[in-house]
């Protein structure tokens, strides 16, 4: 995030580009976004990776599906993986439409577009409720744990 910032003032302020302009926000958005890529993978390849202690301790506290955590898994064969995550899907994905639906909402009705404004609600609450639907169905308790 830090790079982001660096690179996209440096492109403003230094390079001159104008994020008003349509042509040169795109220009800095394809710079940063190549330079920001290129510090994270470099980040990723020239650290250390984490203890095996770290990452036995973080499966044990979020319960992850057995996909990608086999060497892991192996090493807390006590660990009950979670089992939830189409589940955990459906209720991020109404969680995001919960959440736009809501912000979008408002906004149209600032801009007093009423009808448009109370379908996004509505849609925003159709959300809502399906994620109160599942967790009830599953417990709580599996947001809780």
């Amino acid at each position: 995030m830090g790079t982001a910032f660096v690179v996209s003032v440096l492109l403003q302020t230094m390079a001159g580009l104008d994020s008003d302009d349509p042509r040169q926000f795109a220009y800095l958005m394809m710079i940063t976004v190549g330079v920001t890529t290129v510090a994270w993978l470099a980040a990723t390849f020239l650290t250390a990776p984490e203890s095996n202690e770290t990452l036995v301790a973080f499966y044990r506290r979020t319960r992850p599906s057995r996909n990608g955590w086999g060497p892991i898994a192996k090493l807390a064969p006590d660990v009950k993986p979670a089992g939830d995550g189409l589940n955990n899907l459906l209720c991020w994905v109404c969680g995001c439409v919960l959440i736009y639906g809501s912000l979008f909402g408002i906004g149209e009705i600032i801009f007093q577009e009423t009808v448009l404004g109370i379908g996004m609600f509505a849609v925003a609450a159709v959300a809502g409720f399906v994620i109160y639907w599942d967790l009830t169905r599953r417990g709580w308790a599996s947001v809780v744990d």
